[in-house]
């Protein structure tokens, strides 16, 4: 099984989309396409990782998401931690890390491959992350560097 870690804030949108947008209508509907090209072309499946699952559930997620455009199957979304570290601080990214893995850890079937698609520096997992910027979003590029990640 192939699985896309996908955030939203940056990827599906950039920030002139959010300074627009209201929300499924602040997704860039060029992002959506190449993100339905990159689950077409690799036969994945996405699980959300973006910080939206805290607000939304599941089902929310999925109808926000067809809404904009996407067509492919989200397969659930990681868990929520907390982490702060020893000043404080949260360390986003590494909190993002540790959700995806503890996805990973706990899924029944084994995984193939999988592509992070986040605007967050994801230093632990880097070889499997294809970083885009909150200033563009989701490029024609990064769908190819998915797709090498996924071994496409």
């Amino acid at each position: 099984m192939k699985i896309v870690f996908l955030d939203f804030d940056g990827v599906l949108n950039s920030l002139s989309d959010v300074a627009f947008g209201v929300g499924s209508s602040c997704f860039n509907a060029t992002a959506v396409e190449r993100l339905n090209a990159i689950v077409r072309r690799s036969g994945a499946k996405v699980v959300i990782s973006s910080s939206w699952r805290v607000l939304h559930t599941i089902d929310e997620l999925r109808a926000i998401l067809e809404k904009a455009g996407f067509n492919g199957e989200i397969i659930g979304s990681t868990p929520v931690y907390e982490y702060k570290d020893a000043r404080g601080l949260a360390d986003i990214g590494f909190i993002r890390c540790r959700e995806i893995q503890a996805w990973i850890d706990v899924h029944p079937t084994p995984l193939t491959s999988f592509v992070i698609l986040d605007d967050l520096e994801l230093e632990p997992l880097a070889a499997y992350h294809v970083k885009t910027e909150m200033e563009v979003g989701l490029c024609e590029h990064h769908v190819d560097q998915a797709l090498d990640v996924l071994g496409i």
